[in-house]
């Protein structure tokens, strides 16, 4: 079973998320999950170092990665896409700065549903242009968009971007067919190029499904450019990895401008990883949101139990918590209490923006044992 876990190794395990506080800390922040990469994945990869084959590669038609795109997306999304559309980047993030860059102007305004994401702000500040916030709104149904706002802020003269986190990071929040085409209305209606951040496209929990953004007609095909990776997905951010894809008339030639070394050669191990998952992680990915399903909702009893003034709305994707801790009043910044007391270390909420204060962020990617440790300490620090 994925989430049938040995704690000790989990806890000495090499990266970021369990080095960064020391071994008495329980790490529950950055989006790295704790299970096992997968074993088809982890073979590939030793198959391609035992084979020798760490030279150059893949730069011949047809590149496998990309071929392994379009069919992942035309299976799993139902989502018809050409190779020849899709261009290969070491990560999200890069192939945003890449995005921004090209097709919006400097000093332009570029729409933000907050809270959001961090590396948003620091991605659209760090290339000269500025972010406009366009908060979610929380509803008795859950998240919701504020259809109003956005296309009060997208008629700005300033205002040259969408950028869309879809499924939403840190709210969970999945956004539906009639969502997307009323924000695809309203970039067409401003002249918006519409940016689609859909890495965590695989971890969505029924009766939810993931759309993506371009794939709801012609207009939004034409409107977005859209960035993703297997590598949420299969737990392995390390083999850097990602995509744009754009299929739009105006967009993807300006991308297709750029100098090939401005991106660099992309990780090989990256590609041959993500093929491996793409074409051998049906059943794998099924397993996977099985548990962190049964995860989320073990953290409602948790919480419930634990931490009553704590509130919590399971995410309808992600592994990601947004936990509203202000009734504990513990300040605008509850993660520093959790983790000097507690001994938990969490994503605080003043990250992700002004709304965020009070709120902390929990990855609920591990196992049931391990999760209910991490809520026995929140508890213990309050």
């Amino acid at each position: 079973m994925i989430f049938d876990l040995d704690l000790e190794r989990v806890r000495n395990r090499p990266g970021i998320k369990w080095e960064r506080h020391g071994s008495d800390v329980l790490a529950a922040w950055v989006a790295d999950m704790d299970v096992e990469v997968p074993d088809f994945i982890k073979e590939a990869v030793v198959a391609r170092i035992n084979e020798g084959g760490l030279g150059y590669g893949f730069y011949d038609e047809p590149i496998p990665v990309l071929e392994a795109f379009k069919s992942r997306m035309s299976h799993a999304f139902d989502w018809n896409v050409e190779t020849s559309d899709v261009l290969r980047v070491h990560d999200v993030i890069q192939g945003l700065e890449w995005v921004l860059d090209t097709l919006t102007p400097p000093g332009s305004g570029i729409v933000v549903q907050t809270p959001v994401y961090p590396p948003f702000y620091s991605s659209v500040e760090g290339t000269g242009r500025n972010w406009v916030a366009n908060p979610l709104m929380e509803t008795e149904d859950g998240w919701a968009l504020d259809f109003d706002h956005l296309d009060q802020v997208a008629e700005r003269d300033d205002v040259s971007a969408l950028l869309l986190c879809h499924p939403h990071n840190p709210c969970g929040y999945v956004m539906t067919s009639t969502d997307l085409v009323q924000i695809i209305e309203i970039a067409d209606r401003h002249d918006l190029v519409v940016i689609s951040d859909e890495i965590h496209c695989d971890l969505v929990y029924s009766p939810h499904e993931h759309i993506p953004a371009a794939s709801i007609s012609e207009l939004a095909a034409q409107r977005t450019v859209t960035l993703t990776a297997a590598t949420k997905t299969f737990n392995m951010a390390g083999l850097r990895m990602a995509f744009v894809h754009s299929s739009s008339q105006q967009y993807l030639p300006q991308l297709k401008e750029i100098r090939p070394r401005m991106i660099g050669g992309i990780n090989g191990l990256g590609q041959v990883a993500t093929v491996a998952g793409w074409e051998q992680g049906d059943a794998w990915i099924a397993e996977l949101v099985e548990g962190l399903d049964h995860n989320r909702h073990l953290l409602s009893e948790l919480l419930s139990e634990h931490l009553p003034q704590v509130r919590y709305r399971p995410p309808e994707a992600t592994y990601l918590a947004w936990l509203d801790c202000r009734e504990l009043d513990l300040g605008e910044d509850p993660a520093e209490t959790f983790l000097s007391r507690g001994k938990v270390a969490l994503n605080s909420g003043l990250d992700f923006g002004v709304e965020g204060a009070g709120y902390v962020r929990l990855n609920f990617a591990t196992s049931p044992e391990m999760l209910t440790m991490i809520v026995e300490r929140m508890a213990s620090a309050v």
